[in-house]
């Protein structure tokens, strides 16, 4: 299957919205310039699926269009009572292909697309949350609830 043009996918988005509501087209056509690639979140190897669940919910609160999940011992799974619907408004890319160190997966792709990786941990090179630089496109790198972010998270983050 081949990628839809930019006019295509124009002309597509005009047709659902046809066959939305007056008012459900109006949330659209309000929301949707709003959502933003400048930010993105990643999650490392994330257990509790409540947790998974809070973190899309969050995203789509705030307008994050895309979350990056990294499996490597845990399969990432949501609570639908805690996620509530969000999942489907945010466009979530995997990474957990088997022998493969996916961690440097998703960052050589975040890389590709323009993003500085930041690993939320502390480190000796800490940068306070009010010091970060978000002039850049941004990805934002949580690790798992017990053990934080992998040393590879960590190396290879800006």
């Amino acid at each position: 299957m081949r990628a839809l043009t930019f006019k295509q996918k124009e002309e597509l988005l005009k047709q659902l919205l046809n066959s939305l509501s007056e008012h459900k087209a109006g949330l659209f056509e309000k929301i949707i310039p709003n959502r933003t690639r400048h930010l993105t979140v990643v999650l490392e190897d994330i257990f509790q699926s409540q947790n998974a669940s809070a973190v899309l919910r969050s995203a789509d609160c705030f307008g994050i269009q895309d979350v990056h999940i990294i499996e490597k011992r845990n399969e990432y799974t949501l609570n639908p009572d805690v996620a509530l619907g969000s999942s489907k408004w945010l466009k979530m890319y995997k990474y957990n292909e088997p022998d493969t160190n996916n961690t440097l997966a998703a960052y050589k792709h975040l890389k590709e697309q323009g993003y500085q990786i930041v690993a939320t941990t502390p480190h000796t090179d800490d940068v306070m949350l009010d010091q970060l630089d978000i002039s850049k496109k941004t990805a934002v790198v949580f690790g798992t609830e017990l053990e934080g972010l992998s040393e590879d998270a960590i190396k290879h983050a800006d």
